[in-house]
């Protein structure tokens, strides 16, 4: 090699990193405008519904209410969002059949939505209305199989029918699903405990 050769590649290198430095200063505000964009196509409601998304997971649920209640009548209000949100701030405050409501016109916005019908299924069983979060768990886990909230709410409502068998299948998924779950594992004993005493 003759002296200087290995110079040569560094002027190259240099001018790359230029070129790289101005295209993420010309591509990055595409992609945050592209943002924006994509957030102003937001309805009101959507917008209302992540606000209050976050307002609920910081226990803020008189503050959804307040937030949300005076648009739910609004016929042009179609988010799902919105009433799922309100539903989990009604159903927080122990208003179930308000609750019930908002969960039922998010589901007629959206008929195959899971989570909001585990959401309804969570509030039926509340008002020990269990054959019915029975059949709303049922149809959330025909849209999503592996839901192991929807299968501990349904082992839970047969083990308030005392549908034993049915019960221990259904804490049986959810472990496998989720290994940690300590309530499931907890009810799981006492079912096996009640089918042995049965057997005596």
């Amino acid at each position: 090699m003759l002296p200087g050769e290995g110079q040569k590649p560094f002027p190259y290198f240099f001018s790359l990193v230029l070129f790289l430095q101005v295209l993420g200063f010309c591509v990055f505000p595409i992609i945050s405008s592209a943002q924006k964009s994509d957030r102003a196509e937001l309805s009101l409601f959507d917008r209302l519904a992540e606000e209050a998304t976050l307002l609920n997971k910081r226990g803020k649920f008189d503050e959804v209410v307040s937030l949300l209640e005076p648009h739910k009548g609004n016929s042009k209000n179609d988010s799902v969002l919105f009433f799922n949100e309100l539903g989990i701030s009604y159903r927080n405050k122990n208003k179930l059949d308000e609750s019930i409501q908002a969960y039922r016109k998010a589901l007629s916005l959206d008929p195959e939505n899971p989570v909001v019908m585990k959401n309804l299924a969570d509030v039926l069983f509340l008002k020990k209305e269990y054959p019915q979060a029975v059949e709303m768990c049922q149809k959330a886990l025909k849209s999503n199989p592996r839901f192991h909230q929807a299968h501990s709410t349904l082992g839970l409502a047969y083990y308030r029918l005392e549908r034993y068998p049915e019960a221990l299948e259904e804490f049986e998924t959810v472990l496998k699903l989720n290994p940690q779950d300590e309530q499931a594992r907890n009810f799981r004993e006492a079912i096996r405990k009640k089918l042995q005493s049965q057997k005596k």
